[in-house]
């Protein structure tokens, strides 16, 4: 029989309504309202730097500037997929239908994803965290990461359990093409359109029919340090911890560090407030954890001062401490 899971002790929706209950009617109002203004703001920003990087490639083609520009990319991707992931849960603007169009022309498309199969899969991740079902961290789940797909829980640290799970060719061929080869015709024809614009219109920059460098500049750091900077992202999230509630299993990341900037920009570091309040904007997340922090003794759990030090650093932490509880008979 399989360990424990956060379905099977205790449903993650009754787990959510308990936990909610315990916030003033009034802050929780506060802070499940979307900040337009904000996600904007982060969505302009992370474009900005994408163009700095690529004007970097077109006027200084030196290794340094290449290599400047990769780090650049791969930060604003970051960011676009945090904002993704908030535009799944329809939290960057007040309007559904505003979520739709600016999830799909400047968040999901570029990042070779579509934001319907996106929202769906995410969907099943929250409502079945930590069981089979979980397609990012099921035991046994064909879609998880590495470690949880093949059952080996006998890591003890971040840095090896990272390096084992980017040894995965079937998850790195999924991040290569993305959705381009599932999507369904309607959905297919506006992602070719998208992709042939842009195309066109770096070419006209560059001088010629296609935008080669700025392609191979996006899609080489997409595929090589955001696809790093994901799987390292994903462990910090969950991984090495009992799947027996979603207290027990999800971490809260330092916050205010120059590290959570580039893994976790837009607050993203806040993953238990998250998963316990899914309504919650990424742009209230500051602003809701230091309510909760107040208000809610259990919401403290595996929380994470620091990164190297403090009194609970994040990246020295013990994983699998308990090692019978990730085995099953």
């Amino acid at each position: 029989m399989d360990a424990p899971t956060v379905s099977q002790s205790h449903s993650v929706l009754e787990q959510m309504k308990e936990f909610r209950s315990q916030i003033p009617k009034e802050a929780l109002a506060e802070i499940e309202r979307p900040d337009p203004r904000r996600s904007i703001a982060w969505i302009a920003g992370d474009w900005l730097i994408v163009l700095a990087a690529y004007t970097l490639v077109l006027y200084a083609r030196s290794i340094p500037s290449i290599l400047t520009a990769m780090v650049l990319v791969a930060w604003a991707q970051r960011g676009l997929s945090n904002l993704l992931h908030d535009c799944s849960h329809f939290n960057l603007f007040r309007k559904r239908s505003v979520n739709m169009a600016v999830g799909f022309s400047l968040l999901a498309t570029p990042l070779m994803s579509s934001l319907q199969s996106y929202r769906k899969d995410h969907t099943a991740h929250h409502n079945n965290l930590g069981s089979h079902d979980d397609p990012d961290h099921g035991l046994r789940n064909e879609t998880a990461l590495r470690h949880y797909r093949e059952g080996k829980f006998d890591h003890r640290d971040l840095w090896s359990l990272f390096i084992y799970d980017m040894q995965d060719l079937a998850a790195f061929r999924r991040t290569l093409l993305g959705s381009t080869f599932h999507l369904p015709a309607k959905e297919f024809l506006p992602f070719a359109a998208w992709w042939l614009a842009v195309s066109l219109a770096t070419g006209f920059m560059e001088g010629s029919f296609i935008g080669w460098r700025f392609l191979l500049l996006w899609h080489t750091t997409r595929c090589t340090l955001t696809y790093a900077c994901y799987v390292f992202r994903e462990l910090v999230d969950h991984s090495g911890l009992p799947s027996e509630s979603i207290l027990a299993f999800t971490r809260t990341s330092p916050s205010g560090r120059w590290l959570q900037f580039f893994l976790q920009p837009h607050d993203d570091n806040y993953h238990l407030l998250h998963h316990l309040l899914p309504r919650v904007p990424m742009s209230r997340f500051a602003e809701a954890h230091e309510v909760l922090m107040q208000t809610v003794e259990s919401y403290r759990a595996n929380f994470y001062d620091s990164y190297l030090f403090g009194s609970n650093p994040l990246l020295v932490t013990k994983l699998h401490v308990n090692h019978s509880a990730f085995k099953s008979d």
